[in-house]
């Protein structure tokens, strides 16, 4: 003597498709997680380098609304004129941030339309293979924020994420 329940099969059939659906969705957002794409991770940082290779922008991604976060700039010893190196950040991006601390820190910062110069000490010159710069900045801005970096008519452009 059996219990005589009735059965939808077709929405059984919905249900458990919907259950797989969600499954593979939460494994996707996991991986894309652990990978860095929604963070911190092996995939969050890249590195733009202009074609000649003189001008270099190291940062994450995407970042997060007041984050502290950092970008680091290197240049070549191309870029270096009269012991000093003058990097000009122009795009959404130098607006679009609070630019918290620069190291080494300029000899000279000005705003110029659509962006920022930075003017900055290069010590024993001669010696000079990489010179570096950190920006470090929170995102003031959600969305997209361009940028780029132009040093002795070079330039790399670049783009971050601002996640809430």
């Amino acid at each position: 003597m059996g219990l005589d329940v009735e059965r939808d099969e077709r929405f059984q059939r919905r249900e458990w498709k919907w259950q797989r659906g969600g499954t593979i969705l939460l494994v996707v957002v996991v991986v894309a997680a652990l990978a860095g794409l929604l963070g911190t991770g092996p995939l969050s940082w890249t590195e733009r380098d202009s074609p000649d290779g003189v001008v270099t922008a190291a940062f994450d991604r995407l970042t997060h609304h007041e984050a502290d976060d950092t970008m680091t700039l290197a240049f070549g010893p191309e870029a270096v004129s009269d012991g000093t190196v003058t990097v000009e950040l122009t795009g959404t991006w130098p607006g679009g941030v609070d630019i918290q601390g620069i190291s080494p820190q300029p000899v000279e910062q000005r705003a110029v339309p659509g962006g920022l110069v930075l003017v900055v000490a290069v010590d024993d010159v001669d010696r000079v293979d990489r010179v570096e710069v950190t920006v470090g900045f929170r995102a003031q801005e959600y969305g997209p924020l361009r940028g780029e970096v132009t040093v002795a008519g070079r330039s790399v452009s670049f783009s971050q994420f601002v996640l809430p």
